[in-house]
C-alpha cells in the first residue's frame, strides 16, 4: 500500500489519493478498471466531503476503483471548469447540487415529448457535473462542480447513495463553496497526472484503457484559450460574440492558466453574455459589444467607488430578493428615505457619473444592462424595444434595477456587464462610507 498524496490546499480544495492492495484476484474484479483499486478523499474548506461511517468505523476516504472517476474527470474537464448555465430554466440562486436535484425530480414525471427532451438535457448536464455520474457502483458523496463567473462552485447535498450497504452513511450537511479557478483546476490536473504516471495495469485491456486516458489528457493540454472559453456560452452565441469582438477590434482578454487547461479569467465580451438568452441575435450582440468597446478605458468616479463593498458574495436567496435588500441599503447610505413616493434616479446616476444610454435592440427580452468595473466608464443601457420601457415609470425601474449592480465589487462579481432581466444574478453587497449625492 502506497502513502497518500494530497494535491491542493485542504483549507481551500484538495484531492487526496493513494493506491491500495486488492485481495480479490483480477478475474473477479470489474472488467473495466478493476486493476485500479485505491482511495479517494475530497476536502473543501477543511471539511472532508468523503468522511463516512461504515459498520461502526469512521473513514475519511472512499475505497474503490479509481479509473472511472479519473476517466469522468478527463471526459468532462472543459465542462466542469467552464460551463456555468443549467440545461433548464433556473430563476433561483440555489447551488448546482440543489438545483439539479430539484430539476430532475420535477422533469422526471414529464409525459410529453418536450418534457422528455428537457429531462434528457437535464440528465446530460447532471452527468457532466455530478461526481456520482463517474461510477454508479461507487459510494461517492453528492458533489457537483461548475463554473460561476470567474470562480468554481463546489456544492453538495446530504443525500446518501441509493444502494449503500447497511451501516454506511456520509457525515455530510448540505453546503457550497466558491473558489478561484486555480484552487480547483490545479489540484485536479495534478491528480490526473499522478494517476497516469503511477498506475500499474495488469493486462493488455487494462493498459489500453490507461493509454486512452493518457491521450485524452495530452489533447487537453494543447487546447487554446478560445476552445476553453467557448464552453461558457452556447455554440451559436459564442460564434456571434467572437464575430462582434472582431468587428469592434476588441482583443480576447481571456487569461489561461500557464500549465493547466483552464481559463482563470474569462474575456469581458464572453462573460457579459452569460446572463442573456442564448437566442439573442447577431445584431444585438454586436450592439452590446460595441458599447463595451466604447466604454473601455474609462473609470468610475470617486463617489461611485465609495459605494462599492469588497465583501461581496454569492446570493443566498432568490436574486430579486437580494436586489431589494441591496436597494434598501443603497437608499439608506445615500440618505434617502425608504418610504419616499419617488426617487430621482436620474439625478443620482448623474451625481455618480453613470451615463444613461438608450438603444433599440431587436429583442424585447432584455430590459436594460449595466456596464461597470475596472477599466470601464460606467453606463446603463435602456432597451427602447422592451415593453417595460415604453413609459417613464418603466424606464425609471430599469435604471434603478441596473444601478444596484454598481455597488458590487466587480473584482469579485461575475461580469462587468449583466443584462437586467429574469436571469440577472445579483451578488450580496452592503454599500459603505458613502456621501449623499446632491
Amino acid at each position: 500500500m502506497m502513502a497518500s498524496t494530497t494535491f491542493g490546499d485542504p483549507a481551500r480544495f484538495a484531492i487526496t489519493v493513494r493506491w491500495t492492495n486488492d485481495r480479490e484476484p483480477r478475474a473477479r474484479r470489474p472488467a473495466h478498471g478493476g486493476w485500479s483499486t485505491g482511495e479517494l478523499q475530497l476536502t473543501v474548506g477543511g471539511h472532508v466531503l468523503t468522511r463516512h461511517e461504515h459498520a461502526g468505523k469512521a473513514g475519511e476516504a472512499i475505497k474503490w476503483y479509481l479509473l472511472p472517476v479519473f476517466e469522468w474527470l478527463a471526459d468532462h474537464w472543459i465542462e466542469l471548469l467552464h460551463e456555468e448555465h443549467f440545461a433548464w430554466r433556473e430563476n433561483g440562486a440555489a447551488p448546482a447540487a440543489t438545483a439539479a436535484f430539484l430539476a430532475l425530480r420535477r422533469l422526471i414525471d414529464a409525459d410529453d415529448e418536450v418534457g422528455h427532451k428537457l429531462y434528457a438535457e437535464a440528465q446530460a448536464w447532471w452527468s457532466r457535473h455530478a461526481l456520482r455520474a463517474a461510477d454508479s457502483s461507487a459510494l461517492y458523496p453528492d458533489v457537483f462542480f461548475r463554473r460561476l463567473g470567474d470562480e468554481i462552485e463546489i456544492s453538495w447535498t446530504a443525500r446518501q447513495p441509493t444502494h449503500a450497504p447497511d451501516g454506511f452513511r456520509f457525515a455530510l450537511t448540505p453546503g457550497a463553496a466558491t473558489l478561484s479557478v486555480p484552487d480547483v483546476a490545479a489540484p485536479l490536473w495534478e491528480a490526473l497526472a499522478w494517476f497516469v504516471s503511477t498506475a500499474k495495469a495488469m493486462n493488455e485491456e487494462d493498459r489500453t484503457s490507461l493509454i486512452a486516458l493518457e491521450q485524452r489528457i495530452a489533447k487537453f493540454s494543447q487546447l487554446p484559450a478560445l476552445d476553453l472559453e467557448a464552453r461558457y456560452l452556447t455554440e451559436k452565441l459564442f460564434s456571434r460574440v467572437v464575430s462582434a469582438r472582431n468587428n469592434n477590434n476588441l482583443a480576447d482578454k481571456s487569461v489561461r492558466m500557464p500549465s493547466v487547461p483552464a481559463i482563470v479569467q474569462l474575456d469581458d465580451a464572453v462573460l457579459m453574455f452569460g446572463g442573456v438568452s442564448p437566442e439573442i441575435g447577431a445584431q444585438d450582440v454586436n450592439t452590446l459589444v460595441a458599447l463595451l468597446a466604447a466604454q473601455a478605458g474609462g473609470q468610475e468616479s470617486s463617489k461611485l467607488l465609495e459605494l462599492v463593498d469588497p465583501n461581496v458574495g454569492a446570493p443566498l436567496t432568490a436574486p430579486f430578493e437580494e436586489g431589494y435588500d441591496l436597494a434598501e441599503d443603497l437608499l439608506e447610505t445615500l440618505g434617502l428615505p425608504g418610504n419616499a413616493s419617488a426617487v430621482d434616479i436620474r439625478s443620482i446616476l448623474s451625481c455618480l457619473s453613470i451615463k444613461v444610454l438608450e438603444r433599440s435592440l431587436q429583442t424585447s427580452t432584455i430590459r436594460g444592462a449595466a456596464l461597470a468595473g475596472t477599466g470601464y466608464a460606467p453606463a446603463i443601457v435602456v432597451n427602447k424595444t422592451s415593453l417595460y420601457n415604453e413609459s417613464e415609470t418603466g424606464r425609471r425601474f430599469t435604471l434603478a434595477h441596473c444601478s444596484i449592480f454598481f455597488t458590487i465589487d466587480r473584482e469579485l462579481s461575475a461580469s462587468p456587464m449583466r443584462a437586467a432581466h429574469g436571469q440577472l444574478r445579483v451578488s450580496r453587497s452592503v454599500p459603505t462610507r458613502s456621501r449623499p449625492c446632491s
